[in-house]
Parts: structure tokens; sequence; C-alpha cells
């Protein structure tokens, strides 16, 4: 049993004082009465848990993530402002081999027949001559075009059936025809892009009237998607592991509910 730190020592105070005596003698039981409280109360103290970290927590165990890469494929575009003759260029080098001469190619067949047509008609003693008419058709159909060979065949024929004698008119008339239909070829079907704008500039050379356009240009790239799953957490609850999904990183420890369950679960 606690006793008065200052019982059985010699204590001695002054005649007059005696009231002084047992107000000290009171103090010092008391404390000794009290001492057993306050070790009760710091016990307590002790072994309760650290402020701010409620008693309905455990540890966590272990976290772990998934993470899903996807890969797709999209386009890229951004836009640049090119002259006239930049787009001229560009479109006529897209063009297929076919549509940029099909021109020289049409008229170089109508001209091989031109010449077939006129050689037949000069007989067996022409007959020498079959192949290098036809040639020579063929290099005159694609120089000049198919206007200007179908035009001046028609000319030729209007003018040996009306005038068959008639050479000089003949040759007068073949030569306007082809200058007509070179010119209706021309009207009907224009060059696409115009040929002056393929032409190659020098520098310095003064370019009057010229256009600018704002052009989108688009490149196919491959972008990388990342897909995050929700954090699984595990942990032990009563020596039972368990294991619950959160939104976000939970930390060393997690809040419990009634059931044992994380309060900040992640419902599926």
């Amino acid at each position: 049993m606690p006793q008065c730190p200052l019982a059985g020592k010699k204590i001695f105070f002054p005649e007059k004082s005696a009231a002084c005596r047992y107000l000290l003698m009171f103090f010092c039981c008391s404390c000794a009465a009290l001492a057993p409280l306050q070790l009760h109360a710091a016990s307590q103290r002790l072994s309760r848990p650290a402020s701010g970290q409620p008693d309905n927590t455990v540890a966590v165990l272990a976290v772990t993530q998934e993470v899903f890469r996807k890969t797709e494929k999209t386009n890229v575009c951004w836009q640049t402002i090119v002259s006239d003759r930049e787009r001229a260029q560009r479109q006529y080098e897209s063009q297929p081999w076919l549509v940029k001469y099909w021109q020289p190619l049409l008229g170089g067949v109508l001209g091989g027949l031109v010449g077939y047509h006129f050689t037949r008609n000069y007989g067996e003693p022409s007959q020498k001559w079959f192949y290098p008419t036809i040639a020579a058709g063929i290099g005159v159909g694609v120089l000049a075009g198919p206007g200007m060979v179908a035009g001046a065949y028609l000319g030729g024929t209007v003018a040996q059936h009306f005038w068959p004698e008639k050479l000089p008119l003949t040759i007068i008339l073949s030569m306007v025809g082809g200058i007509l239909g070179d010119g209706l070829m021309k009207l009907l079907f224009p060059d696409n892009p115009p040929k002056e704008l393929l032409a190659p500039v020098q520098p310095g050379v003064y370019l009057p009237d010229q256009q600018f356009y704002l052009e989108t240009t688009c490149m196919p790239t491959t972008r990388v998607l990342y897909t995050e799953k929700p954090y699984r957490v595990t942990y032990k609850y009563q020596g039972e592991e368990r294991s619950a999904l959160f939104k976000y990183y939970p930390g060393e420890r997690i809040e419990l509910n009634e059931t044992g369950w994380p309060v900040k679960e992640m419902k599926p």
C-alpha cells in the first residue's frame, strides 16, 4: 500500500506552526492515494492506438494494378499554305501514268491507222513503204496529238473525195483540218493542271497573278493508349486473407467496417 513520502522522517517546524504541519501531512497522504490512479491512466494511454489512427484499421499486405496497352492507327493532320504552281505540280505527280499520257497514246494510234489507210491505196508497188508509213504516222500522232491527226485526216479525205487530182488542195485542207481539230481537242479536253503552271521557274523571275491555297496534309501514325485497372489490395482480417478493389492507392493501412471489408472499397 502506498505510503506518504514524508512518513518516518523527522520534520521540524516552529512551535507556533502546528497548522502547517497538519496541512503538509495531508498533502503527502493525498499524493500517495492518487498515485495508483495516475499509473492506471498512463497504462490506458499506452495501450491505445496512435493519434489519428483508428483501431479498426489493418496493414496492407500487397497492392497490385493491371495496365493494358492498346495500339490504334490514326491520322495526324496539319495545314500549310502552298502556291498554285506547287499545287499543280503535286496534282500532276499524283496522276496515274495512263491519265498523264492518254493524248499522245491516242494520237499515235490514230496516226498509225491513217498511215495504214493511205499505204493500202497505192497498190502492190508501194507495199515496201507499208511499215515506214505506219511508223511515221505513229510518230506524228504522238507529237501532234489526236485532235490534229483526226482533223488532218478528215480534211484530206474531203479534199480527195471532191478534188481527187488536186494534190495542193488536199495538203491545204489537211493542214486546216489538223489546226481546227487540235483547237477543238484543247477546248473539249483542257490540260489539267495547265502546262504553264508545270513549267520550271528560274530564281528571280517575276510571276504575276499568283494564287495561294490553304492545304490540309494528313499523315498516318500509331497511337498507344494505356488503360489502368483499379488497385487490388490484399490484407488479413482475423487470420483470413482477403482482397478488395480501390480506385486510388490505399496507402499502408486501410480502414475496415464492422463486417471486415474496407470502408472505401470500390464496388464492381
